[in-house]
């Protein structure tokens, strides 16, 4: 982490304040857009996709209550944020899609493992795909890239 100076303005030019802060280098496995899930138990939800989706968890902050304050995991190229809901931040389900070779067998791992499908594996105009909702009511969208 490096420390920039940022200086607030207010108005066209009208200096206030010069404030430090740090600034962090990004991690290799970040991508432009992450999507940033708020769940209920982060422990669970980090067995599930662990399980489901071979996820490497990259980051785990906890809370001085032992729940998780940030979290950051990678599955496949991809990469994933989440947080454990509290008095403060209440959970909320996020629609996900997934593009990978993997993604029947993540279908298949996800309904053994306690997950609801919302479309079962079915060739379309645009290849193989699947749907699935988790326990946090997130809804997994899941297709095969064509091998050509």
């Amino acid at each position: 982490m490096k420390i920039v100076s940022l200086f607030l303005l207010t108005g066209i030019g009208n200096f206030i304040k010069q404030v430090n802060c740090y600034v962090m280098k990004a991690p290799d496995y970040y991508q432009p857009i992450m999507p940033y899930l708020c769940i209920k138990d982060a422990s669970q939800f980090i067995d599930f996709i662990k399980t489901v989706f071979d996820a490497e968890i990259k980051l785990i902050v906890p809370r001085e209550d032992g729940s998780t304050m940030h979290a950051e995991a990678t599955i496949d190229k991809g990469t994933i944020m989440f947080t454990q809901a509290n008095e403060m931040y209440s959970p909320y389900g996020s629609a996900l899609f997934i593009f990978s070779p993997r993604a029947m067998a993540f279908y298949d791992k996800a309904m053994a493992n306690g997950a609801t499908s919302v479309q079962e594996p079915d060739e379309r105009d645009y290849g193989l795909s699947a749907g699935f909702t988790d326990a946090w009511h997130n809804t997994w969208w899941l297709a095969v890239p064509d091998e050509e």
